[in-house]
């Protein structure tokens, strides 16, 4: 197949972002229509922090027009052995072949000779044939937490500290030290789960712009809350509301700007995977994988998740995403 390298006007970059999207070859690319390849394109370039070298539609349209140009007919074609089926060329009823022993066959005039003789020899005199596997005789996770079969499992932790029992003590191997392993917290076979602190999942390109945005959120909400409470304490309880009115313009004013900032991290902090807003709760059915505290949304609790463990699951997808670091600890 021709490769998308030979298309002119297509740089290296391009290319890269073709193949992240399963384009490989200038067949596949005449095969593509403009504008769902354009909306695949600006979503990987977004992700991979590429956004400013997204081509255009039109660009689409003419390198597409190049590859079906230079993409043949399927008459033109040439086929090839290879390309036929095999079920075609064998006679009803026989055992299937590969087709190099077919021709090792042919070629050596042994046509009465089953073709199970030839795979046997292949692979060492065995019995090539597929035999029902039987669920019962197969040990489950299940059954030894039950106390039914007493074999242990393997340890899930490095071997090194397995073989010798502490899982701080050094390893040896011929005499020579080992370095200690890592102690990582894993998940165990008895149903615990990780903990919270433990950070998580792919790591979001925007860290510092995306815990900004948490930090907006939840204050701004606290604020807003306050400004409520402090309005109703003015009408309510004060004698002389007048006397605050430089304190009630100010919180007003605190209130605007945290409301714009709101705006603006609700509509440019997005999901590395599913890429929907992180800060903004569309009215749809969220991920039973989302973080939500009853009273405080999704949002919030979204928010307060990220600004306390480091971390945070998209309440759309549900995909774990931590902001920075390894996801062991």
């Amino acid at each position: 197949m021709t490769p998308i390298s030979n298309i002119t006007g297509l740089s290296a970059e391009i290319a890269e972002l073709l193949g992240a999207a399963g384009i490989r070859s200038a067949p596949q690319l005449a095969q593509e229509d403009s504008s769902r390849l354009h909306a695949r394109i600006e979503l990987l370039a977004w992700q991979r922090g590429k956004a400013t070298i997204t081509p255009s539609v039109e660009q689409l349209d003419h390198w597409i027009a190049v590859a079906r140009m230079m993409t043949p007919s399927p008459g033109e074609e040439p086929l090839h052995v290879e390309d036929i089926p095999e079920a075609m060329t064998t006679p009803a009823g026989a055992a299937w072949m590969p087709p190099a022993l077919r021709a090792a066959q042919e070629a050596a005039g042994d046509h009465g000779v089953p073709a199970d003789h030839y795979i046997r020899q292949q692979n060492g005199g065995t019995d090539n044939t597929w035999r029902k596997v039987d669920p019962s005789r197969f040990a489950t996770i299940e059954e030894y937490n039950e106390g039914r079969i007493g074999v242990q499992p393997l340890p899930r932790g490095p071997m090194a500290a397995a073989s010798s029992g502490d899982p701080d003590a050094p390893g040896e191997d011929n005499g020579r030290e080992v370095p200690a392993p890592r102690r990582t917290q894993r998940i165990r076979s008895k149903g615990e789960e990780l903990s919270r602190w433990v950070r998580r999942g792919v790591v979001h390109p925007r860290p510092f712009h995306t815990w900004l945005g948490a930090l907006v959120s939840v204050v701004w909400r606290v604020a807003l809350l306050t400004g409520i409470a402090g309005f109703i304490y003015l009408i309510l309880a004060v004698e002389n509301p007048a006397a605050y009115r430089s304190e009630v313009i100010a919180g007003f004013v605190v209130l605007i700007i945290l409301g714009c900032l709101q705006l603006h991290f609700a509509g440019r902090s997005r999901c590395r995977i599913c890429s929907c807003n992180l800060f903004y709760s569309k009215n749809c059915l969220k991920n039973r994988k989302a973080h939500h505290i009853p009273g405080f949304g999704y949002v919030a609790s979204l928010a307060l998740h990220l600004l306390i463990f480091g971390w945070f699951r998209c309440m759309y997808c549900g995909t774990a995403i931590r902001l920075k670091g390894s996801p062991e600890k």
